[in-house]
This record gives structure tokens, sequence and C-alpha cells, in this order.
């Protein structure tokens, strides 16, 4: 079914101090919706309230928020019902802000991958394939010579909506879980939630969260970093798990993921069906996130796999297993049968 029979697994033997690509693949920007012929994805964060502190003013608000004190104007824009006065703020006050970031979808003009019911940018030079490492493997991937992302689509589930409807909740059971399960195996855990409205075939919510991935504690410098994406739209709920080495895997996820389009036909509307294309990533394990993917046990196992193949001892050309790893990970190999 697949064209390409591809493994990818990016990973580099680092220092112990994590280190995030220093220049983002697809940066959100903030200040104003970009110009241009490219189309653009406006993602808008959630509505939070922030309580005034003694001795804050709306441009340490504004720093402290968005690291800009330049931007307090957004904060009286957004609270004109209870400023009378921008310079005259109280302890005690409650301020409300949300930010609409926007993302040039550069890619799209490339095509992306393209079914007759979704589709979804891609970066360009990216070929879909699938991975197999052992007991793990994808039979959707999307890579190039930067990163890997594998693709679960499928018919939104009950469960996923009510496993994020209460977001804050969902954080705090997935970050417990990691902690419990993975104990020194995942730090710099964040989470992102966006809601895209009045964007036609691309409106939906985007859920993400990142991490770094400690592959194993007899090599505490190889490390990898991971971004889970996903988006539910009317019908169809489409997770990505995606992993990098020093490339900017997040900013990649965030925007295929927002990029992420379904393409209902109402005519169609009792046919309509995703779930033939029988996408899997394995393996899969129970928790608590019940319709959601555990991409835990996914990096966990897969890094597992490759580990065990290798000799505990150095080889003959001097080559660490830790660094045989870095290699075997990059070869192709045999999929499924």
């Amino acid at each position: 079914m697949w064209a390409a029979l591809v493994l990818t697994g990016i990973f580099l033997l680092l220092s112990s101090r994590s280190v995030f690509a220093a220049d983002e693949a697809y940066p959100m920007l903030y200040d104003r919706k970009p110009e241009g012929e490219d189309p653009v994805l406006a993602l808008t964060e959630p509505v939070e309230t922030y309580v005034v502190e003694t001795g804050d003013s709306l441009w340490r608000i504004a720093q402290r928020l968005w690291g800009d004190g330049e931007r307090y104007p957004e904060l009286a824009a957004a609270n004109q019902d209870v400023l009378s006065d921008p310079n005259l703020i109280y302890p005690g006050m409650r301020l409300t802000f949300s930010r609409t970031g926007y993302i040039v979808r550069s890619e799209a003009k490339y095509g992306g991958f393209r079914t007759g019911e979704y589709s979804l940018d891609s970066p360009y030079g990216w070929t879909l394939g699938m991975m197999e490492s052992g007991e793990s493997g994808a039979n959707c991937l999307l890579s190039g010579d930067d990163g890997a992302v594998a693709c679960l689509i499928q018919d939104r589930l009950k469960e996923t909506a009510e496993a994020v409807a209460d977001w804050q909740q969902c954080t705090e059971q997935i970050a417990a879980y990691a902690e419990e399960q993975y104990p020194g195996q995942v730090s710099e855990l964040r989470f992102e939630r966006y809601h895209m409205e009045g964007q036609q075939d691309a409106s939906g919510e985007v859920y993400l969260y990142s991490y770094t991935w400690h592959v194993s504690p007899q090599y505490p410098g190889l490390t990898c970093k991971i971004c889970v994406g996903l988006k539910l739209t009317e019908h169809i709920q489409a997770e990505f798990v995606g992993y990098a080495m020093d490339y900017d895997i997040h900013g990649c996820v965030r925007y295929m993921t927002a990029s992420f389009e379904e393409h209902f036909d109402e005519g169609d509307a009792d046919s309509f069906t995703v779930n033939g294309y029988n996408m899997g990533i394995w393996p899969e394990a129970e928790w608590e996130q019940k319709g959601m993917y555990d991409s835990f046990s996914f990096i966990d196992a897969y890094f597992a796999d490759l580990l065990e193949e290798l000799e505990p001892e150095e080889t003959k050309s001097g080559q660490t297993p830790a660094r045989r790893t870095i290699e075997r990970a990059t070869r192709p190999a045999r999929g499924r049968s």
C-alpha cells in the first residue's frame, strides 16, 4: 500500500543539557497577520486570567506573560470593561488575556499529503513510507533528512473529545503518567491548546505536548526531541508523533497538525469514514487518556528495540553502542510483512 519502506529515527549524542533548535521551522507570529501570497493559519489560545499583584503594571504583566512589555496595549484593549485608566490597576484585579498566533502555510503550494477525505501540509521533500523496529512501528510515516512524523488518522472518537474537554486535567494526568511510568526519561514536558475558528476545512481544536526523551540511563546524553499533535475536526481526529534531533520538530508538528483539513461531503454523510486507511502506530498501551494514542509507549519501545540489538562492548571499529544506535536508526529496515 505504501510507496516506500523507511526506518527513520533521528537522534544525537548530545550533552546532558537538552537544547532545542535555535531556528524555528514554522514560526508562530503574534504581532500581526502576515501578508503575502501564501495562505495563513490562525491559532487562538484559550482565554486565561491573571490576578494583579502588588507592584504590577500592565508593562510588567505583559513582560511576564509574553516576554515583551511593549505589548501592554494588548492587555489594555482586552480589558476595557474593567480598566477605566490603563495606568490605574490594583492588587486583586482580574485581567483576562488571549493571543492569536499566525503560521504561514509555506508548504501548501507543494500539495502535501492528500486523500479525498482530508489533507495536510508536510515539509517539502519529505516522503511517505512506514517504519518498524522490533515490536514498534508505524504504517504511515512522513519523513525527511531532518526528522519523522508518525501519523494516526481515524474517525473522531467520543472518548477523545471527553479526554481533552478538561485540558488542564488532561495535562496533569499526562505529566503524572510520564513521571510514574518513565521516571528520569521525560523532561521539558510542555502543553499547548489552540482554537481554529472560521477557517473553512481547517477549523477545529488543536492540542499539543512536547518533551525531551532520555533514551537510556546507560547513556545519559542520548536524547531525542518529541512533539505530539492532535487535531479534532467535526468528524475526524488526526494524531501526529514527531521525533528529531536538532530540527525544530515542535514547530513542524504544530504546523502539520494545524494545517490538517477535513473534506466532508454532505452528500456522503452516511458513508463518510477515514478508518478504511487502517493507519496504526504500535505498540498500543492503555492509559487514562481514552481515545488518545500513548506516544511514550511508542518512543520507549522504539529505542529499546534498537538498543537491544547492540552489544554492550565497543565494536572493533571503536564505536560505542550509543553511536551504533545512531547509525542503526538512520538505515532503512524491512517493513512489516
